[in-house]
């Protein structure tokens, strides 16, 4: 009892120095590193893949301002030459849909060939976004991969990135550029990714297991085969 108490102890203690870090990296430095880090990734392209971490679809607006950003800002990177290929990852994680299969239909819906589309449709956390993205991508026979997302998603993963993928690069979206990438996006019939006797990820698994996906770096489990 006395040992799960000092766990849970350190977890809080973990959770909250993150979120001050974050507060402060927001409040100060955001905006200066993630244009440093998009300006050194950058110059290695064109990638033969980018990774696009999804987010929950919603079912009411068919869109949020999160959402609709990471799927413009890819496919922005394709029409730049940045990426010659895209994958979209996610399960079903906080509503009934599954999430890098949505995404897929709304950046072909937006112009981008569907055969340059591809989907992982495992992943429930971010680091699980970009690691079962990348064995995707290696899968396929890519090799220059890099993870594009909004600024805060792409710093808080860079950490894990560096350590467990060095060779990724990373380009996330300027700070100031987050509106213009937020425009709504084509409405589409998202029935296929429907997932029947759905339970949201945070009924399946507590607070605190979520909090320590969060601020361990360790490379998660293998997905299902």
């Amino acid at each position: 009892m006395q040992l799960n108490v000092i766990k849970m102890t350190k977890s809080k203690i973990l959770f909250l120095t993150g979120l001050i870090l974050v507060i402060m990296l927001s409040g100060c430095n955001i905006k200066k590193v993630a244009s440093q880090v998009y300006a050194k990734y950058i110059t290695r392209a064109p990638y033969d893949v980018i990774i696009v971490p999804g987010m929950g679809f919603d079912t009411a607006t068919q869109q949020t301002s999160g959402f609709n950003t990471r799927i413009v800002w890819a496919k922005a990177l394709y029409d730049r030459g940045v990426t010659k290929n895209i994958i979209f990852s996610g399960a079903a994680c906080s509503s009934p849909y599954v999430e890098g299969t949505v995404m897929k239909m709304i950046a072909e819906r937006m112009g981008v060939p569907a055969q340059n589309i591809f989907c992982e449709t495992q992943a429930q956390h971010s680091k699980e976004n970009v690691y079962y993205g990348w064995l995707l991508a290696r899968k396929l026979g890519f090799k220059k991969i890099a993870l594009a997302s909004d600024p805060y998603q792409a710093l808080f993963l860079k950490g894990f990135v560096e350590k467990n993928m060095p060779d990724m690069g990373i380009l996330p979206i300027a700070l100031d550029s987050l509106k213009y990438y937020s425009p709504p996006v084509p409405e589409v019939d998202a029935s296929t990714a429907f997932v029947k006797h759905f339970v949201p990820l945070n009924k399946r698994e507590s607070f605190w297991v979520r909090v320590g996906y969060a601020n361990s770096n360790r490379l998660p489990h293998l997905p299902n085969q």
